[in-house]
């Protein structure tokens, strides 16, 4: 009967700690489950979290690529994967799609060296995201084609209109909040969080 006994209590912890590796696995690093995602997640320093107030699964992700170009970047996360399109680079920013993301490129505004490398998801940036943000980037007829809306452009832009506080223009105008935004769940990044997951740093 004490053999027994052990048995179950040994088969029990054992399972236990395989289901914590998993879900320590399954959840640490990013939000997001894709390869591009592992990539930014793995490579660059987790800055900030953003999430829809309303929506909290509409996530967007801040990264820090040290001493690294806008082109750098862009170079090194197509020579990862390949994206589904990529604008040319305008008024220091670029924006490369994948297959579930949008990748956002613009300059560290607290060094120069540095590149912050956004990663939303479509909803959060069909839901959130300012249609003027993507001017020079690409046309919108594709956006509306990505995003799967019908004139997204110009009903996204009349929102935006209604209120400009509701649209998200991008992190370093908006940083972590906007109206209908929550507060950011990461701040002051630093080395220490590189591949850390949302929370870590606070």
């Amino acid at each position: 009967m004490k053999k027994s006994l052990l048995f179950i209590f040994l088969s029990c912890i054992l399972l236990l700690s395989a289901c914590g590796s998993e879900t320590q696995g399954s959840t640490g690093g990013s939000f997001f489950k894709d390869g591009i995602a592992d990539f930014i997640s793995s490579t660059y320093i987790l800055q900030d979290v953003v999430s829809s107030q309303e929506r909290s699964q509409e996530i967007s992700e801040i990264y820090v690529a040290e001493n690294k170009s806008i082109d750098d970047v862009a170079n090194e996360l197509q020579d990862y994967e390949k994206p589904r399109e990529v604008s040319e680079k305008k008024d220091d920013k670029q924006v490369l799609i994948y297959q579930d993301t949008f990748v956002i490129l613009t300059p560290d505004e607290d060094n120069s060296a540095n590149t912050m490398v956004e990663i939303s998801t479509y909803d959060f940036v069909r839901n959130n995201y300012s249609p003027d943000f993507f001017d020079g980037l690409f046309v919108l007829w594709l956006l509306d084609d990505v995003l799967d809306v019908d004139d997204w452009g110009k009903k996204q832009r009349n929102k935006c209109t209604s209120n400009q506080d509701d649209c998200y223009q991008g992190y370093s105008s908006s940083g972590g909040s906007f109206k209908t935004g929550g507060t950011s769940t990461v701040r002051g990044g630093t080395s220490s969080v590189r591949g850390g997951g949302p929370g870590t740093g606070k």
